[in-house]
């Protein structure tokens, strides 16, 4: 039997290579000529368990690929499995599959009989509307809706759980035997034989019961907590009932899934190159800002490192184990347990859930030079060209600094001076033509003058006298980088007051006396800079110390390098650097902390690193790592600190050899150590490839965890986190991210979107509540609204029931007055209604305040939109400061009877 499968994305290609296993022989088409070329080199589009094997093996023999619908001429059975994505208004768009339809039609003719199974995801009703098109060829549709999950679709196509087959008529026997003959091995799976409609409706029913079944059990934990129940234990019983079962059963606040300990750290590009940041950390700045492109660290077709986009970042409540996956080379990773891990299998990659993990499982640490900016638009990494610049009057310009910066360029002012006197606010202007010195905020509007002369002559302070200057703009390059490098390992910024109570910022170096190389070397970069500098030697140690505010800023806020040793990480900037900028970035910060070891009687070396600074040990192995220097880790506590130290180690003769340049003279003492290795001994704890290395779990641990767990999803569903290790993304499950998930692999949830539209239309049911009690006139009412985060104690505002609520009372004339315990909810509420324009009610119509009683005072009445206890606040107060004693419990937390004895009208959901 023959077989052609239209499509090759995500379903087809499963299906291609799943039916060549079986023996049948199979072509795929596709209308992408470059994605049918790469399959038939055995080039997989899709990082799935086991799918680049079965292609490798079957390509060529069983199965081929092609852009031509004159293959079908031949085949038996013809699979459709184009995409079905939304179109504008949110229905499924089966444009593709009727334009495939009409291909087909070109093809067939009524002498050979075939069979079109539809696949893709389509809506009720799909099959018999082909049908009908295809009604005057001799063919008949059969629905065999596809239930594959991502991560795993390669066992779920040769482990079905059962096999959906609808017909347009049951009597006709001829295509279901065909249909059987395809799935003939699957002897033991049950066989769903039904009507098209019945076979398109299983789809989308199986999907939306698993959303209800989870909504049903978080509705049942919410009456639980009322009578004092055990939810698990209820679960649990209601699962032993071979009617319901035991999966999906689990309560939250949402649905849950795989999700990352909010600690484990992710590398981020927000378009200045990549940063080391937690989980928690992302999300609470898209959380402030989710308009902005931002892209991750993960790998190409090739495994080699490379940025992709990042789609979606969520959080959740979690309260179960945590998997903590422990590999060789000291490096780990903590996730819940259903995270989906990349493990390698060979050189492909096969994907298990974390508590499905066994030691001497291999994960992959993947290596090479990724795509940053500077690099992606010229082939020679090393272009000067491409060296980073830092305009400091850009960086400046919108903080405080720029009141305090003056600029002197005695050559530009006498040059320049009628052009700038304009412009000059200082109230004897000739004494700046005299000294040459100008303040920078006068400068702004004509800054391009200044880019006439060389900016190491535009010297930059914050004193007028005897400063330190700073250049107008700082290049980073192999100078300043080392310079980077050398702050990181042995840098500080310090704050303090002189006598006249200014503050002043300090910059500096602190080195062993005798690492002269080093410190001349830190010198004459500040010499070049013409930046003025102190020195200090004490008790065999010896320091440089710069004065300068504006430099201190450029550090710790432009570059992100930290003030001190427990928050110090890897500036963006170097990571977007070229190569050659990145290596001079090593040696100031490998000479500055790290350490050539002896070991083996001084046979053999290693190299070591210590920091405190977790993101400068995860972004420093990373950058290592893209030299294709794999390095071990050691979490230890130094000298009884309760502070974990990071200790990171190169081992290994070539990679030693290679590191041990970067040290400088120092090197000479150790080189000859190198040269007289008795043999090449190889770095242990992984094994090496091309484009990554292996590492082997070496133990799975268990911990109990209580708190919020981060789910993310990427373009290709990878990503490198802790420590350089790549795994996959998060199967996200809460309604939101589910309905998101169903969209993208083109399923329309229509049970999870009603789901969602009840709880929309809640805060509907509630706002009319409160305008029926006022015969729905509401305009000029004052109404204390409190709590303005979606929860307690959190400042995240998205899908808060009191922002809602506050829309809807502002757009129908109230006056509205704002509380919530946090301060940060209350900034972030400000800041919404200031900056959406359409909203513009902040002090007009609208009131945030920082004092719960300044809220309530003269309201007409009072709405509780968060689960705060306000029961503790005193209402004996609050009774005589409202201007009428009504209040709308939207969370129904108000001791009633407490607030009735005192004259209020109460009004709770679902209660009086």
């Amino acid at each position: 039997m023959k077989i052609s499968v239209i499509g090759t994305g995500y379903v087809g290609l499963i299906q291609s290579v799943g039916l060549a296993e079986f023996g049948f022989d199979v072509v795929g088409i596709d209308i992408d000529e470059t994605k049918v070329k790469h399959l038939n080199n055995g080039k997989c589009p899709l990082y799935e368990d086991g799918l680049d094997e079965l292609l490798q093996k079957h390509v060529g023999n069983k199965l081929k690929f092609t852009t031509s619908y004159e293959e079908i001429k031949d085949s038996d059975v013809i699979f459709l499995c184009v995409g079905t994505p939304q179109d504008d208004e949110g229905n499924a768009d089966l444009r593709f599959i009727y334009s495939a339809t009409e291909s087909i039609k070109k093809i067939l003719d009524n002498e050979h009989y075939k069979i079109i199974v539809i696949k893709s995801t389509v809506p009720v009703g799909t099959n018999r509307k082909i049908k009908a098109l295809l009604k005057d060829y001799n063919v008949d549709i059969v629905s065999n809706p596809e239930f594959l999950r991502e991560g795993i679709a390669v066992h779920d196509f040769f482990n079905p759980e059962r096999i959906v087959l609808g017909f347009e008529n049951l009597e006709n026997k001829k295509p279901i035997e065909i249909m059987k003959k395809v799935y003939g091995n699957f002897n033991n799976t049950p066989f769903i034989i039904t009507d098209w409609e019945s076979a398109e409706m299983i789809k989308y029913a199986s999907n939306a019961f698993l959303a209800t079944k989870i909504s049903f059990v978080n509705e049942l934990s919410k009456l639980s907590d009322e009578v004092g129940a055990d939810i698990k234990t209820i679960s649990k019983a209601m699962g032993i009932d071979k009617r319901i079962g035991n999966k999906f059963l689990n309560a939250g606040i949402g649905y849950g899934g795989s999700c990352f300990h909010p600690d484990e750290v992710i590398f981020v590009d927000f378009g200045n190159g990549l940063e080391c940041m937690t989980f928690k950390e992302l999300f609470d700045e898209l959380s402030k800002n989710n308009n902005r492109s931002v892209k991750i660290l993960s790998i190409n077709k090739d495994l080699k490192l490379d940025l992709v986009n990042l789609k979606l970042i969520t959080k959740r409540d979690y309260s179960d184990d945590l998997i903590v996956l422990k590999t060789s080379m000291g490096r780990e990773i903590k996730i819940t347990k259903d995270h989906p891990i990349v493990v390698l299998n060979g050189n492909k990659l096969h994907i298990k859930l974390a508590e499905d993990v066994k030691e001497r499982d291999e994960i992959a640490l993947p290596n090479g030079e990724f795509n940053s900016n500077c690099n992606k638009n010229n082939n020679n990494s090393n272009n000067i060209n491409n060296i980073i610049t830092i305009d400091v009057l850009e960086e400046i310009k919108n903080t405080p600094l720029i009141e305090k910066t003056f600029l002197n360029n005695k050559n530009m002012v006498l040059n320049e001076f009628d052009n700038i006197r304009a412009h000059l606010s200082n109230k004897y202007i000739y004494d700046i033509k005299k000294n040459g010195t100008v303040r920078v905020k006068d400068m702004l509007p004509i800054r391009s003058i200044l880019n006439k002369y060389n900016h190491n002559s535009n010297r930059l302070f914050t004193v007028r006298s005897k400063s330190t200057t700073i250049p107008s703009v700082i290049k980073i390059d192999g100078d300043f980088a080392r310079l980077i490098g050398y702050y990181l390992a042995e840098g500080w910024i310090s704050e303090d007051c002189n006598k006249k109570g200014n503050v002043r910022k300090r910059m500096g170096f602190s080195f062993g006396a005798h690492e002269e190389e080093y410190i001349n070397d830190v010198k004459n970069i500040l010499n070049k800079l013409d930046i003025n500098y102190i020195e200090k030697i004490k008790n065999g140690s010896h320091a440089i110390i710069i004065s300068s505010k504006l430099l201190a800023y450029i550090f710790e806020k432009v570059l992100k390098c930290g003030n001190n040793c427990y928050n110090k990480q890897i500036p963006p900037q170097i990571f977007n650097s070229p190569s050659n900028i990145k290596w001079e970035f090593l040696k100031g910060i490998l000479r500055g902390d790290g350490g050539i070891v002896k070991l083996n009687n001084n046979k053999n070396l290693n190299i070591e690193y210590g920091t405190v600074s977790k993101k400068l040990a995860n972004s420093l192995m990373v950058l290592l790592q893209s030299f294709g220097i794999i390095t071990s880790l050691k979490r230890c506590h130094n000298n009884k600190s309760t502070t974990l130290t990071y200790i990171i180690r190169i081992n290994g003769l070539n990679q030693v050899k290679k590191i041990g340049e970067l040290f400088g003279d120092k090197w000479n003492n150790y080189k000859e150590i190198a040269d007289n290795y008795k043999r090449n001994i190889k770095p242990v704890g992984y094994k090496k490839s091309d484009n990554y290395a292996s590492l082997k779990v070496k133990s799975i641990e268990r911990e109990y965890y209580n708190g919020e767990v981060y789910s993310v999803e990427t373009d290709n569903n990878l990503l490198i986190s802790s420590y350089g290790l790549l795994v996959h993304n998060c199967f996200p499950k809460d309604v939101k991210a589910l309905i998101k998930q169903f969209e993208n692999n083109n399923i329309s949830p229509k049970l999870i979107k009603a789901t969602d539209e009840v709880n929309e239309e809640q805060i509907i049911w509630f706002f009319d509540k409160i305008k029926n009690y006022y015969n729905k006139d509401i305009n000029q009412k004052t109404f204390a609204v409190l709590g303005l985060a979606f929860k307690p104690n959190t400042d995240d505002l998205r899908e808060s029931r009191g922002i809602k609520l506050i829309d809807l009372l502002l757009k129908d004339g109230a006056v509205v007055k704002g509380f919530d315990y946090v301060e940060k909810a209350r900034e972030n509420t400000i800041n919404r209604y200031k900056l959406d324009k359409s909203k513009a009610f902040y002090g007009y119509n609208l009131y945030i305040l920082d004092n719960l009683y300044e809220t309530v005072k003269d309201a007409d009445a009072i709405i509780i939109t968060t689960e705060y206890d306000f029961n503790n606040e005193d209402w004996e107060k609050i009774n005589k400061l409202v201007k009428n004693k009504v209040v709308f419990d939207g969370r129904n937390i108000i001791d009633r009877d407490r607030i009735k004895k005192l004259g209020f009208e109460y009004y709770g959901v679902g209660r009086r």
